[in-house]
Order: structure tokens, then sequence, then C-alpha cells
């Protein structure tokens, strides 16, 4: 899960959110072995506009970033 602090700065400063999905811990896992075969790529996600609560945009943020992770792997 996302840490909370990400949805306080998104209401402290009231401006859209660009969200971002990288594969890049499925080619360079934490533990393991590098896997050299695989293409690291990064998409860029629809904004999040300004004005929802902060729960439905963390809720928003971590759903549109898992699933194109899930579509990138």
């Amino acid at each position: 899960s996302f840490k909370k602090g990400v949805s306080r700065i998104y209401d402290e400063l009231k401006i859209i959110c660009q969200p971002v999905a990288i594969n890049s811990g499925y080619v360079w896992p934490k533990r393991g072995i590098k896997n050299n075969k695989r293409t690291i790529t990064i998409s860029i996600l629809k904004p999040i506009q300004p004005g929802i609560s902060k729960d439905e945009f963390l809720t928003n943020l971590e759903h549109c970033i898992y699933s194109e992770l899930d579509l990138l792997c």
C-alpha cells in the first residue's frame, strides 16, 4: 500500500497529480537475480484532478498504478 503522506501533499498543494507507473521492480528486484532480458517500462497515466478527499485520492492512485503494473508484467 502507498504511504499516506502522498495524500497529504495532494490535499495541501491542491494541484493536479500526475501518476506514473514503472515496472523496474520486476527487472531489478530487491532480492534475487536481475533479469536482463526484460524491458523497463514507464507509463504516464491519466492525471488526478484536485478537489477529492484524501482517502478517495489514495484509493484512486493505488488502483490506477497497480492496474497499469498488472498490464506491464
